[in-house]
């Protein structure tokens, strides 16, 4: 009688090596899906011009005379004098001072006393290097500082 001989087949896939590779997969996807997500905005170029032609006339002083936020928005005003220019201040420094725009408060040393100024300048600053037109920027400044007027009452 004749011996059947087995024909050798080849062992069946290790599928042992298949389940860190999925894994491994599945993290690279999760993670570059999180980096997308919560990335920091890309710096648009600015859409609002930031010289021309401006009301206040007098120079912005130097940022060197100031410390922390005022020397910084000093400094933003004189970077941008076109759009501080374009701003009202809500301190109400034209009726109480007698200041043509934002940008006034920066010629002297009113705006290093002034939360209020401060806080309009560094705000545009921001709006502005987020790429807004100068029209956004005035608006969106307005929403965020407007409040009613309320004259000084002498005793």
């Amino acid at each position: 009688m004749a011996r059947k001989t087995r024909k050798k087949t080849s062992p069946p896939p290790r599928r042992k090596h298949v389940a860190p590779v999925l894994l491994t997969a599945a993290i690279a996807v999760v993670l570059a899906t999180v980096y997308y997500v919560t990335r920091p905005p890309e710096a648009a170029a600015p859409v609002a011009p930031a010289t021309g032609s401006l009301i206040e006339t007098r120079p912005v002083l130097s940022p060197a005379l100031f410390t922390g936020k005022a020397a910084t928005a000093y400094r933003y005003a004189a970077e941008i004098p076109k759009v501080i220019d374009s701003l009202f201040c809500y301190c109400y420094c034209k009726k109480n001072h007698g200041h043509k725009t934002l940008l006034t408060c920066f010629t002297s040393n009113h705006g290093s006393k002034c939360g209020t100024c401060i806080g309009e300048v560094l705000y545009a600053y921001k709006l502005y290097h987020q790429g807004k037109s100068l029209d956004e920027i005035v608006v969106d400044v307005d929403k965020k500082f407007y409040r009613p007027y309320k004259p000084h009452r002498l005793l």
